[in-house]
């Protein structure tokens, strides 16, 4: 299968992202899925530029990073649970992963990126997955540590079982639905109250505020302090 196959694929699915970078970062295709995430009326107005050219600062700087660990042949970034804010000013989530292109020779001379919008289920889903306890208890206990099993005894099912179904369901593990729920409130934490950080940080289930920072900053692109400057 060719580039400009693969091009045609990734063009007619709405809910996937796809890009494709040369080793110098620079875009040199999009699908509208990318365009239409940017704001923008084309996705002929991304190629030819750089990610510092259409994202923040603070998530340019990510991007730039992830690229050039992938380029540099350190290996590839997988379902990376990402936080972005849309363009009505509503909070979404993504999976992404980055891949690198290479030569006959084996030489790396760019990559693909390929991210995936986390759609909420349905109730209707949830209940016939057996997973609505397991959701309701996880909001109402994200501030205390969450275990595995427990939530399987929840489910009345064993721990595997549970990570199959979250994966089918919500396309997350069970501990990447909970990192997404705490950044989450989080988020949510530092747009709309006044409270210290290290107090939204046991909030959200953080024992340490260096832990949020640190988790927050990877979901997000910045840390909590530069997220709520820059949401007031």
């Amino acid at each position: 299968m060719n580039a400009e196959t693969v091009d045609r694929i990734f063009r007619v699915i709405p809910d996937i992202v796809y890009c494709v970078k040369d080793a110098e970062r620079v875009y040199r295709s999009a699908n509208p899925a990318f365009a239409e995430r940017l704001g923008l009326k084309s996705e002929s107005q991304v190629i030819g530029k750089r990610a510092e050219e259409l994202f923040p600062e603070s998530l340019a700087e990510v991007y730039r990073q992830q690229d050039e660990a992938v380029l540099q042949g350190q290996g590839e970034v997988v379902d990376r649970l990402e936080l972005i804010s849309n363009q009505d000013g509503s909070l979404g989530w993504f999976l992404a992963s980055k891949f690198p292109l290479t030569d006959a020779s084996g030489a790396v001379t760019g990559l693909v990126s390929i991210s995936r919008d986390l759609q909420s289920p349905s109730v209707g889903d949830l209940k016939m997955a057996g997973l609505r306890k397991v959701v309701d208890w996880v909001h109402v206990h994200l501030a205390e540590e969450i275990k595995v099993p427990d939530l399987a005894k929840i489910a009345g099912m064993n721990g595997s079982q549970l990570e199959r179904r979250m994966k089918r369901i919500f396309k997350l593990s069970v501990g990447q639905f909970v990192r997404k729920l705490r950044i989450d409130r989080a988020a949510m934490l530092l747009r709309d109250t006044e409270l210290g950080i290290a107090e939204i940080a046991l909030l959200c289930g953080y024992s340490e505020q260096s832990s949020l920072t640190r988790l927050f900053k990877s979901a997000v692109g910045c840390p909590p302090g530069e997220f709520r400057r820059r949401e007031e």
